[in-house]
């Protein structure tokens, strides 16, 4: 009993990860107790615990994106800033040491199944509710033609959050198909009227990956769900874009088959002249990029006459433009170079190479965490900063959670530590 409430413990110290998220910096309260966790945890265990295969993934995992990171540093435009960046990336290795360690134990993976899935209905009634009312239960008010729920009036995080949660909750209702699709459905109108296209992209992927795990399950011929679930998609996503915002936002995008560059980069919110200013950066910074995080002060040197992104730091005078490139494989090209492109594909290759490699089990197990990294990881989409703070967390929260679901522990290092204290 007393084993199973520490266990409990710990499941839900991660996942108060995810309820705070939306909260600004409270999230830090927990990081710091799991990255000193996580730090003790290799200490006291050494060799052992690194030989455990889901932790070998988790290092070889960050090691492909914090080595670049690293090597940038020398050639940064802003020295201070990426290097503080590199190390403070540091915690969220050993903040995934301890989240592996923690859902070691098989028990409290569905715990922590149920918990994400709690919450995710959560956001999605709170988002309904801003809707119909203008405000959610938190007296947030609804931002001009975009919901944002729990996320609050200046940060629009919920239609990227969304999606990279949605698995849980969808997957926790599996087992009755009729809420299941309802889910899906309302799930899928919140994040439309988000706003965020990406997150669109994401919430579709999702749902594909779903319809091909849930045909296989049930025997049942691929074309008679897809096809159910596409009149269903239409029907929501009708009733969606009523909202005049999302009307707009779909119209926006429309334009992206016009032909015309100056309405196709309308259609991107301005990104193509974004990402033309990238590949001058990687044109003239190809090896190691112009330094993590450091991408907004590099780009005055690369942006054209009149660009949109062009500012002046207000506490400094110095010139800068966009904070980063929307659009991860772009970011990292930018950032940290061919470097860093070269990391991220051997770090895209791992993932898929061990999730082809698990067994039926560990894969269904591994499920809706595989699902909710592939929403935020899949590299044709836009995204948010990829290094940035607030989205880190959650990017390697969701990693370290596949790892120690989808690679059993060989050694049960809780029991291991009760019987030490012994």
């Amino acid at each position: 009993m007393t084993r199973s409430l520490k266990a409990q413990t710990f499941t839900w110290l991660v996942f108060s990860c995810f309820l705070l998220f939306p909260f600004k910096r409270s999230i830090e309260l927990p990081i710091l107790i799991m990255t000193i966790g996580g730090g003790v945890l290799a200490y006291h265990y050494g060799r052992a615990f690194f030989q455990e295969p889901a932790i070998r993934l988790f290092t070889l995992l960050f090691a492909c994106i914090w080595i670049p990171m690293l090597i940038s540093f020398p050639d940064s435009y802003d020295l201070r800033k990426s290097g503080g960046t590199v190390l403070v990336f540091l915690r969220y290795y050993l903040t995934g040491l301890f989240v592996i360690w923690a859902l070691s134990r098989a028990d409290q993976v569905p715990l922590l199944v149920k918990l994400m899935a709690g919450l995710t209905a959560f956001w999605v009634v709170d988002a309904l509710f801003q809707m119909a009312t203008g405000q959610d239960f938190f007296g947030w008010s609804q931002i001009p033609s975009r919901l944002n729920g729990i996320f609050g009036e200046r940060q629009l995080r919920l239609g990227n959050a969304l999606p990279v949660m949605a698995p849980f909750l969808l997957l926790a209702l599996r087992n009755r198909l009729v809420l299941m699709v309802l889910a899906a459905v309302l799930t899928g109108a919140v994040v439309i009227l988000a706003g965020s296209r990406g997150g669109w992209v994401s919430f579709g992927l999702v749902c594909v990956w779903l319809v091909y795990s849930e045909t296989r399950r049930r025997g049942v011929h691929p074309w008679k769900m897809g096809v159910a679930v596409v009149l269903i998609a239409l029907v929501g996503t009708f009733a969606a874009f009523e909202n005049p915002g999302a009307k707009q936002r779909l119209d926006q995008t429309l334009l992206l088959f016009s032909g015309d560059e100056a309405k196709i980069d309308q259609a991107l919110s301005l990104r193509w002249t974004l990402w033309k200013d990238v590949f001058s950066m990687v044109d003239a910074h190809p090896v190691n990029g112009v330094g993590v995080r450091a991408f907004r002060y590099a780009y005055p040197e690369f942006a054209q006459p009149r660009d949109p992104f062009l500012a002046v730091d207000e506490k400094s005078g110095r010139p800068t433009g966009a904070f980063y490139a929307h659009q991860i494989v772009l970011e990292v090209m930018a950032e940290t170079g061919l470097i860093g492109v070269a990391g991220l594909v051997v770090f895209y290759g791992l993932l898929v190479g061990y999730w082809r490699q698990a067994n039926l089990d560990r894969r269904m197990l591994a499920l809706p965490f595989a699902m909710g990294a592939l929403a935020w990881l899949f590299p044709f989409n836009t995204h948010p900063s990829f290094y940035t703070a607030q989205w880190s967390v959650m990017i390697w929260l969701m990693i370290a959670m596949l790892c120690a679901t989808l690679l059993p522990m060989q050694k049960d290092f809780h029991k291991q530590s009760n019987e030490e204290k012994g």
